[in-house]
């Protein structure tokens, strides 16, 4: 349905102002005062743009666990054209959501008539709490960003009458396909390509061939646009622990959409403020399968919720047949953890085991209730169709109100019976008082209670009367909005950027001892469940983001000089054998993890379990001013990262390779275990004289002159890969797995100079 022309002074007018209120209440992260400090954007994503300048082009990250993906790792969005300075990461988040919104609206402007019923679908979508949420990671907010420009260039092809106009069309497939696949979130792209290609099938065969020709051509124009990138995506992946290994299925569903979450679009905070995470302030853990929140908020607003499901139930709904039909599927693929069989099928397919959080589906459910909601408001209020029906959905709208009113004033005079309910969700083997953790829940739900009702009450109102004139509109703008910004502040959880602009004293000792950190700070703040630990003052995420900085979590003290040795995977991206070789490290006591340590080239140590007077560590400094309080240990006798080994064994398993290292006779100075089939590499002879030098140390390529009297292997603490190459004396040699994840290459007696590139 084309659109028609009218004056846009309401509308506009109110999106004047919902900006003006929206930009005033995040004026601290425009202005840069205040950076997003949630999830991955401050565990990875602002680490890593903060090394992209001092980087450069290079592929790996020498910081990240022995070298790991850097350019080729999605999830750090280095190829998007619009890079920003970490400090101004809040600018980056603010102005995708609106871009989101923007595209919404122009795409909801091909298919509805008036402009308020469009402006209001596109609040529902930008102003969501998966769209505000995603804010958490940056891959996730740009990728969100042009899903629904796509929806729009489809839109745009299917209603040209013209080459230009299909022309037209086609580069705004072009520009949100490459913006939406170097956005760095391939599930999120996918579903969105998928959703776009689905609904370009709809109607006459001409417009879907349009429709679909304009995203298969875009689509195509932009891979070739991409290809550099994503080349060096596939490269990099060929060896990640995510692609050889998959993930299992406990990792897959530890993020669905549990139907309990409903209940945040009527109670945006009913299981707590979850960027409270040190003081235990977040409590719903049935509702999260026992994590803490993936997402801070998953509300959809309580009056364009309503609304979509009033058109919906109303005999109009067939209009909107694909969305009613994208929302179910979308819902329930949301659901899958908790689907009857789901595991069986998803351990029965491992093509299945790249993907994981179902909640991604919420993508598509989710710009179906704004489309949805959308018709609802021209369908039912601006052009008032089917009255008897309206009638009674008034009427009931109106019941709903007086309902959650009645709860309101429930909630304020009786707390205890609300106390009770909520209590059911409670497990007594928590640590916290209930009475506690449940106080400032209690004192919201009134308020939002009554906040719930009077949107409904608002809504009733306009389905009885319509919404035709500028002061309906301007009404049901307002309600919608209202409904929607009741929980965007702590969706956003932020701190002072201040915070990650200077190294800490643990910081900065750690880096001057050179080598490798192996960090492993208290990073369990889960106060509900095992009590309040360390240090707190605020309760809030600044607490967690002091702690992080100030202890050096990784990766956040890697623009401060900090390599990290064995630091966590945050998403799949770090090699299979730098897995294998972590959870080695993780199930040995500290006595036997110091030979790990030390055969790596590891000089410090950050972590809290300790045991007192272990034997090769020496304190340096005690971090205890934010959180579980820290030590920074030296590793005493800790051996260079490059060294040459004359005693080479030789393993043909991981198992067998564990086994040869931990060995009461493996001295990692001056032995090495490698990963090969051949046994004539194996030698029982040590080399006191073997020496090496790096003379070149980048990101992706090392220069190494090495000397010995016997042949021996040159082990360098980079990770191994199949990618990696090396030339000795410029002839190629072998690259080998060596002490389990790091390389090894074989070099003759006397001296050589070594040429290794890791990511050709």
């Amino acid at each position: 349905m084309s659109a028609r022309r009218f004056a846009p002074r309401p509308a506009l007018a109110a999106a004047l102002v919902l900006a003006a209120a929206a930009l005033f209440s995040q004026r601290d992260l425009l202005t840069g005062a205040s950076t997003p400090a949630y999830r991955d954007l401050a565990t990875t994503q602002r680490p890593s743009r903060a090394l992209a300048s001092a980087l450069g082009g290079a592929k790996l990250n020498p910081a990240a666990s022995f070298g790991q993906a850097f350019r080729g790792n999605p999830n750090l969005v280095l190829a998007y054209p619009f890079p920003v300075a970490p400090r101004w990461m809040g600018v980056q988040l603010l102005l995708h959501l609106a871009l989101g919104l923007l595209g919404m609206f122009l795409f909801l402007r091909t298919e509805i008539r008036s402009e308020e019923a469009a402006l209001l679908g596109a609040l529902a979508w930008g102003f969501s709490g998966f769209a505000v949420s995603s804010a958490a990671f940056l891959n996730a907010a740009t990728t969100l960003a042009w899903a629904p420009w796509l929806l729009f260039a489809v839109a745009r092809a299917r209603a040209a009458d013209g080459v230009k106009g299909a022309a037209r069309a086609g580069l705004v497939a072009v520009f949100a396909t490459y913006l939406l696949v170097l956005g760095g979130e391939p599930a999120l792209a996918a579903l969105a390509l998928l959703l776009a290609f689905a609904w370009s099938l709809r109607g006459p065969s001409p417009e879907r061939l349009r429709g679909a020709g304009a995203l298969l051509g875009g689509g195509l124009v932009a891979a070739v646009l991409a290809s550099p990138w994503l080349v060096e995506v596939w490269k990099a992946s060929l060896f990640a622990s995510r692609r050889v290994h998959g993930f299992t299925w406990s990792e897959f569903s530890a993020v669905g959409f549990h139907p309990l979450r409903l209940l945040e679009t009527p109670f945006p905070q009913i299981f707590g403020d979850p960027s409270r995470v040190v003081s235990g302030a977040f409590w719903g853990f049935a509702a999260t399968q026992g994590n803490p929140p993936y997402h801070a908020s998953l509300g959809f607003g309580v009056v364009p919720f309503a609304l979509a499901l009033v058109f919906v139930l109303s005999a109009r709904r067939g209009e909107a047949r694909f969305w009613v039909a994208t929302a179910g599927v979308a819902l329930a693929a949301s659901f899958t953890p908790w689907l009857p069989g789901a595991r069986s099928v998803y351990e029965a397919l491992p093509f299945l085991h790249v993907l994981r959080y179902p909640v991604k589906a919420l993508l598509p459910f989710t710009m179906s209730v704004a489309v949805l909601a959308a018709y609802g408001a021209d369908r039912l209020l601006v052009q008032g169709a089917v009255p008897r029906f309206r009638r009674r959905a008034s009427q009931a709208l109106l019941a709903l109100a007086v309902l959650f009113a009645m709860a309101a004033i429930a909630a304020r005079l009786s707390p205890r019976t609300v106390f009770s309910i909520l209590l059911t969700l409670w497990d007594p083997a928590w640590a916290s008082p209930p009475d506690v953790v449940l106080a400032p829940v209690l004192a919201r739900l009134p308020a939002e209670a009554a906040l719930t009702g009077a949107g409904l009450a608002v809504l009733g109102l306009l389905v009885a009367r319509g919404a035709e004139d500028a002061r309906g509109g301007a009404l049901l703008l307002t309600s919608a909005a209202v409904s929607l910004l009741a929980y965007t502040p702590a969706a956003i959880p932020r701190v002072p950027a201040s915070v990650y602009s200077e190294p800490s004293p643990l910081v900065a000792r750690a880096a001057a001892l050179g080598g490798r950190v192996f960090e492993r700070a208290g990073k369990d703040f889960d106060a509900v469940r095992r009590g309040a630990q360390g240090r707190v003052e605020t309760g809030g995420i600044l607490d967690f983001a002091l702690a992080q900085a100030r202890q050096g979590w990784a990766l956040s003290g890697a623009p401060h000089g900090l390599k990290y040795a064995w630091d966590p995977d945050p998403d799949g991206s770090y090699t299979i054998l730098n897995r294998y070789a972590a959870d080695v490290l993780r199930q040995r006591p500290w006595a036997k993890r110091l030979k790990w340590l030390r055969a790596a080239g590891v000089t410090a140590v950050i972590a809290g379990d300790v045991p007192p007077e272990t034997p090769g560590l020496s304190p340096v400094f005690i971090e205890a001013s934010a959180g579980v309080p820290v030590t920074l240990w030296r590793l005493e006798n800790a051996l260079p990262g490059v060294r040459r080994a004359g005693r080479v064994v030789v393993a043909d398993t991981v198992n067998a390779t564990v086994d040869a290292f931990e060995d009461a006779g493996f001295d990692p100075a001056t032995d090495v275990v490698v990963h090969a089939k051949d046994p004539g590499l194996a030698s029982k002879e040590r080399d006191p004289s073997g020496a090496a030098r790096v003379t070149e140390d980048g990101a992706d390529r090392l220069v190494v002159e090495t000397s010995g009297e016997r042949p021996g292997i040159l082990r360098v603490d980079r990770s191994f890969t199949p990618r990696a190459t090396a030339a000795v004396d410029g002839r190629p040699a072998t690259v080998y797995a060596a002490d389990l994840n790091l390389i090894g290459i074989p070099v003759p007696a006397g001296a050589s100079r070594v040429v290794v590139d890791l990511a050709p």
